[in-house]
């Protein structure tokens, strides 16, 4: 057995491979007794950190490292961050990421299973971005990347197994970090995806946050904890959330003693608002298809934030059925994954899967009206891998050049993403615009990776071919050997060897922006996380004059989420 399947998740990561008997979960990591108890036996915690003296640490050790600094939803910061900081050192989101791949291959290995290959597991909803980086850091692992699937699909698959027959399914894939809601038939072995919504930055994490924010408004003191004291009081946040998916009630241990009696009322009370949310992406793709929640045979949960009861209740309702039974939300993913392998390695002949486009892709053009629109080249539930061309005309007969904007996002809600922006040549000596006209064509593969071509529609000659990379310059074959090197060395020896911070030399000034990048922002929404962040790079970029003044904005910015760091 030399292929694996990995759930690479925002808060929590599974591995499984596929045995004679079906796919099995593994066991790479070894949680406290507490946590083992409330199903967390097979799941490793998707968390960095550094000990006391430097040492890297993974998983559960990281997660409940008392002395030291930890990263946590590194997945998170795939989608924008380019570094992150810990004990005032700089570190490549990539490295990182790299890291943790390392350790569980190095894991899998431990157990006695060889694991060279791999398919890795994405949100539905995940950007180009994100996806390019998933697949680069597996690489750099040492981990040849069969493909990228959506977590949807594997769940899926995973519960087709137990129900080998011909349906079509929604899948509310609701972990720690995305939601994701996907409609999928399974016919004949085959797995095709027809509609996909979600929501990038929603899931356990922010239901914490949202706990932990009504529990220290009544509790004196919480702006006095350090930050030790506050790391455990979210742990105790997290454990309380997940007990009160079979109680009633529960105690959520205060850091200096006593306790803080939280019951399932209350609870329901403070995260009902972001339970709602899940209305939107299941309505949606329900409308994408023109069909009715009668027109889903089952309706499959998982990821972590499904086993909160509201959570059941609410889609329960909405759908008019009960969730199917016989899938366990913390390792269905990663089981799906490892089914995925065996299709791709020919140990499943009969099975075969494919996979939809959750965003359009395309560009930005001018309408007759004088207007700029998207104009879409690869529309959303589009099945992948896809190939589609649209024909442009420069919009004045004096132009030699134009640039083409790589867009992806969704039309209907008008929220895009410029992938990267693509300078092509037009020929000067043709006086007409119309005679400058160009075809454009998106190539879309499995993983997630555009190829843009554009060719002259005169001559047939290709003026301009690019591999997007998915939002971020490509890293140089220096930079991806160094990051692969640097995290070799830190899983062999335990230690890690971080670029400097040079950018911050104050350590008041490093730490407050560690608390913001790392403590902060990566678990509140996107519209409270984008003023911070823009306090936080001004703060960076301040000048010895301006820098108390930049220093007090972020710090009263912070105080409102104090319970988190």
């Amino acid at each position: 057995m030399s292929a694996i399947g990995i759930d690479f998740g925002t808060t929590n990561s599974v591995v499984a491979a596929w045995t004679p008997s079906g796919p099995e979960a593994i066991d790479i990591d070894s949680p406290p007794a507490d946590w083992a108890d409330l199903g967390f036996g097979r799941v490793l915690p998707t968390v960095f950190g550094l000990g006391p003296h430097g040492e890297t640490l993974f998983g559960w050790e990281a997660k409940t490292l008392a002395q030291g600094e930890r990263l946590q939803a590194v997945k998170r910061l795939f989608q924008q961050e380019v570094s992150v900081t810990l004990n005032g050192q700089e570190f490549l989101v990539e490295t990182v990421a790299t890291m943790l791949f390392g350790h569980m291959k190095a894991k899998v290995l431990e157990s006695g299973i060889s694991a060279d290959k791999a398919v890795v597991t994405v949100p539905a909803n995940s950007r180009g971005l994100a996806r390019y980086r998933t697949r680069l850091c597996a690489q750099m692992a040492k981990l040849q990347v069969l493909a990228l699937i959506n977590e949807p699909t594997a769940a899926a698959m995973a519960y087709s197994q137990r129900m080998p027959f011909d349906q079509r399914v929604m899948v509310v894939d609701w972990g720690g970090g995305t939601l994701d809601v996907t409609i999928l038939e399974a016919q004949a072995g085959v797995f095709i995806e027809q509609a996909s919504k979600g929501i990038q930055r929603l899931g356990g994490l922010d239901l914490d946050a949202r706990v932990a924010q009504h529990i220290a408004a009544s509790t004196p003191g919480v702006d006095t904890w350090n930050s030790l004291e506050r790391h455990l009081f979210r742990l105790a946040v997290e454990k309380a959330k997940v007990r009160l998916s079979e109680r009633d009630f529960t105690n959520v241990d205060l850091p200096r003693g006593g306790f803080f009696r939280l019951e399932r009322a209350a609870f329901d009370a403070s995260v009902h608002s972001l339970v709602e949310r899940v209305r939107q992406p299941i309505e949606q793709t329900l409308a994408d298809l023109r069909a009715a929640p009668a027109d889903i045979d089952a309706v499959i949960l998982v990821g972590g934030t499904c086993k909160v009861p509201l959570v059941r209740e609410v889609i329960a309702e909405l759908m008019g059925k009960e969730p199917a039974a016989g899938v366990d939300p913390m390792t269905a993913v990663a089981e799906g994954a490892a089914i995925a392998t065996a299709i791709l390695s020919g140990q499943m002949e009969d099975n075969d899967f494919f996979v939809a486009t959750e965003h359009a892709l395309g560009t930005f053009a001018l309408d007759q009206t004088g207007e700029m629109r998207f104009s879409t080249i690869i529309p959303r539930n589009h099945k992948l891998p896809a190939r589609a061309t649209e024909s442009y005309t420069p919009a004045m007969d004096e132009a030699t050049s134009i640039s083409l904007r790589v867009v992806e996002g969704d039309p209907d809600d008008e929220d895009y993403t410029v992938l990267q922006t693509i300078d092509v040549p037009l020929d000067p000596a043709r006086e007409r615009a119309q005679d400058k006209s160009f075809d454009v064509t998106y190539e879309y593969d499995l993983d997630g990776i555009l190829n843009v071509d554009v060719e002259d529609r005169l001559s047939g000659r290709t003026l301009t071919s690019s591999r997007v990379g998915s939002g971020i310059a490509p890293l140089t074959p220096r930079e991806r050997v160094r990051i692969a090197e640097d995290s070799e060395a830190a899983l062999a020896e335990g230690r890690v060897a971080p670029r400097p911070a040079a950018a911050v030399a104050d350590p008041t000034v490093a730490e407050l922006l560690q608390r913001a990048r790392t403590a902060v922002i990566p678990y509140v929404d996107e519209d409270k996380a984008r003023p911070l962040r823009e306090l936080a790079d001004a703060l960076e970029r301040a000048s010895d004059a301006e820098r108390p003044d930049r220093v007090l904005d972020l710090e009263l910015a912070l105080l409102p989420y104090s319970y988190l760091f």
